[in-house]
């Protein structure tokens, strides 16, 4: 939308990165306030906010309003939009805790999360490209408003809600489990980031912007078959070395990307770079999991979830004027650098799970 009105990647990215970046800022206090007070509470006003400021999204980038006010809306959007990563993997928690089923059951919701990026990309790509980029965006709007209500009305699985027993303290937060995690899932994030506005701007420049819907989905298609595969998979080595594996093959198979010279190529390179991505969300997300009590559950996962939007708002912030000056190829070498990072502060990771989870100290109060 913004590139159809602005003719700027840059500006594309700067916006871009402004709805991303305060969303993920924002997630640790939604994330707080859902334990506290109940998932319905927070997810109503939260639909109701981001449906307003999604729509002014639209109304001051096709006025033509400063590149200030449009990146300020949609800084609210992308604050009030919920986040149901973390609410819905929370629910999982609670259901299948001590059962040995929530690997399996974060492995499903990655293969979800990846059937919806491989659909979304490619249709809201042509009807951006052949109808409108308004309508695609505020397609997007009705099916979070659509979907938000149906999880809504799932008020059998609400997990309870946390009360801290009388003169005790909250329970930390597993810093040395959660820190490198965060720099990890930063740097992932940056790749994220990069790669989506990397891929408009290589189909733009080979005269088929239509593609690019094809590409991102062929980039998330690897992802879903891998984590087909890592669902069903219950042996293998440590988390830990599993993460760093996953990161230094993202960050090979980006580097093939550097070679591509057409989108056919360039969808190749990113379907084998996909395969390690399901594995790096499961594996970390688990985590996570596993780290933190279970009053800070919600919290945890949020905070892996900040660190992921941050990164991909630096990525398509940085990505963009590289693009403008240099092109889309070189742009490339943000993923792959982002990529290295990540297995470096995945390598930081305690060698045990369970190293800093605290003792719970809340009691858990139903719905």
């Amino acid at each position: 939308l913004v590139t159809a009105y602005r003719d700027s990647y840059a500006d594309a990215g700067a916006v871009a990165a402004a709805a991303v970046a305060a969303g993920s800022l924002v997630a640790p206090l939604q994330a707080r306030l859902a334990d506290r007070y109940g998932q319905p509470a927070v997810l109503a006003p939260l639909l109701v906010a981001h449906a307003a400021a999604l729509t002014a999204v639209v109304l001051s980038v096709t006025t033509g309003q400063s590149l200030a006010v449009v990146a300020a809306v949609a800084a609210v959007s992308g604050a009030s939009l919920p986040q149901f990563d973390s609410f819905v993997r929370v629910r999982w928690s609670h259901h299948l805790d001590g059962t040995g089923r929530l690997p399996t059951a974060f492995a499903l919701e990655s293969v979800l999360d990846e059937v919806i990026f491989v659909v979304g990309p490619v249709v809201v790509t042509l009807v951006a490209t052949s109808i409108s980029p308004v309508l695609a965006l505020l397609g997007t709007l009705v099916f979070t408003l659509g979907g938000g209500a149906a999880y809504l009305s799932c008020r059998r699985t609400v997990p309870p809600t946390i009360l801290r027993q009388p003169g005790t303290a909250r329970d930390p937060l597993p810093r040395r489990t959660l820190v490198p995690l965060i720099g990890a899932f930063a740097a992932l994030g940056t790749a994220f980031g990069a790669v989506e506005v990397s891929v408009v701007a290589f189909t733009d420049e080979a005269g088929q912007p239509a593609a690019a819907g094809v590409v991102l989905a062929a980039f998330a298609g690897g992802s879903l078959l891998a984590g087909l595969v890592f669902g069903a998979v219950v042996q293998g080595p440590p988390s830990r070395v599993r993460l760093v594996l996953a990161q230094a093959g993202l960050a090979a198979a980006f580097a093939l990307a550097l070679l591509a010279d057409t989108p056919l190529s360039l969808a190749g390179a990113l379907a084998v770079a996909g395969v390690t991505i399901s594995p790096s969300l499961i594996t970390g997300f688990g985590l996570a999991e596993q780290a933190a009590a279970r009053s800070r559950v919600t919290e945890s996962l949020a905070w892996t979830i900040t660190a992921l939007g941050i990164g991909v708002a630096v990525g398509a912030a940085v990505v963009g004027p590289i693009i403008d000056t240099r092109g889309a190829e070189t742009a490339f070498v943000v993923p792959v650098v982002a990529a290295v990072l990540s297995a470096l502060m995945a390598a930081l990771l305690p060698r045990t799970s369970t190293a800093d989870r605290p003792q719970d100290r809340a009691v858990m109060l139903a719905p």
